[in-house]
């Protein structure tokens, strides 16, 4: 519970930086799901609770999303927009200097973007008429696929796309170049409806979600934890949607309950220092001998896509019956001999699709210092 608790003095400290740039805009903003929860019976945190949810109405959260310059660093306000290899549905205010890796990363279509731990910024849209809702949502859904594949073309811009990489990507409707014009359609459908007695909540992907906006319409001011977060006077109506099913305080308080959103957090390093094993592979490596690990496809993909055989010594894999015999001409290893060959110019890559387990491997070897080849990825030299 310590490192949770860390967590969420993390968040804390983003949610008060988001609340004073409300108040000085005068920008309206609500507690929403766990939040509001934890306000009104906990006047904080849910006990197991790792993150923190607000909603803002259509106009108030237009206004953030097309001036995220208003907050300053190591704040950094992800849109739709500003960020197409993470292709969020919704506002994230993140900071940089942390660390919140999700349990998806690496994904072979992009490297993800800003992955600073956040809190969820969720937007109160006008409900269409009750006939109307299901084909939106349809186009919501699949306008936010198109962009995640439009953004994954993207990443390979001026170089050769892996052959399964394109058909995934155009399968899934993704388009070359056309991921600002999909975003923006994606807030355009969503906001769509001007007039209504609703909200409701289709970036979240789902028609359940539908608030009456007359509970919104007074607000009150609730606790939570060392902020005062404004909560809809109607909060039991509000969590009674959110809730269906109701919820316990029992339930509340197990702790073998407690959620887990990511892989790494870390609330003082910021998330380059971990996926930059994933991204760095060919920086500063033009005097580098390669330590290959994996004598599979995955080495052929990479010998061929970035022709380094020359600058390749070693080639290293768990199978002893390839120990000692060689793959395009370069010998393979035992891992164990590896602690001895790595030196000052050498840099370990870890070329196979079992990556988190060789990691694991290299880790329990004492090897810290390697980096991993995703296909589908573009690197930067």
């Amino acid at each position: 519970m310590k490192n949770l608790k860390k967590l969420q003095l993390a968040e804390l400290k983003i949610l008060s930086e988001f609340a004073n740039v409300c108040k000085f805009h005068n920008l309206r903003w609500f507690a929403i799901f766990g939040t509001l929860l934890g306000a009104v019976r906990h006047k904080g945190f849910v006990p197991h609770d790792d993150d923190i949810d607000v909603a803002m109405p259509r106009c108030d959260y237009d206004f953030l999303r097309n001036n995220p310059h208003i907050f300053k660093e190591p704040l950094f306000l992800q849109t739709p927009q500003n960020d197409p290899a993470a292709s969020t549905r919704f506002l994230k205010l993140r900071n940089s200097n942390t660390t919140g890796i999700p349990e998806k990363f690496p994904e072979i279509f992009t490297k993800g973007g800003n992955m600073g731990l956040c809190i969820d910024i969720i937007p109160l849209d006008n409900m269409p008429p009750a006939k109307e809702i299901l084909q939106l949502q349809r186009a919501i859904i699949n306008t936010h696929n198109q962009m995640k594949f439009s953004a994954a073309l993207m990443e390979n811009c001026d170089e050769e796309i892996p052959e399964f990489k394109l058909f995934q990507c155009i399968e899934g409707g993704g388009i070359a170049n056309a991921y600002p014009q999909l975003a923006e359609q994606y807030e355009y459908l969503c906001s769509k409806c001007k007039e209504s007695e609703f909200y409701f909540m289709p970036v979240l992907q789902g028609a359940r979600l539908r608030f009456r906006k007359q509970w919104f319409e007074e607000t009150l001011e609730f606790d939570f934890e060392n902020i005062k977060v404004p909560v809809p006077s109607e909060y039991e109506r509000i969590l009674n949607i959110c809730y269906p099913y109701g919820i316990g305080i029992e339930d509340l308080e197990d702790e073998d309950k407690e959620k887990k959103h990511f892989a790494i957090t870390d609330t003082e390093k910021s998330y380059t220092h971990y996926v930059k094993p994933y991204t760095d592979m060919l920086i500063n490596s033009n005097d580098k001998e390669f330590l290959v690990f994996g004598a599979g496809d995955s080495l052929r993909i990479w010998l061929e896509r970035y022709g380094l055989k020359n600058q390749t010594k070693f080639i290293f894999d768990n199978d002893p019956l390839k120990w000692g015999t060689k793959i395009y001409d370069l010998p393979i290893k035992n891992p164990a001999e590896l602690p001895k060959l790595l030196k000052g110019n050498t840099r370990l890559l870890i070329a196979s699709i079992y990556h988190e387990k060789i990691s694991e491997q290299l880790q329990k070897m004492g090897i810290e210092d390697f980096y991993i080849f995703i296909d589908g990825w573009k690197y930067e030299w």
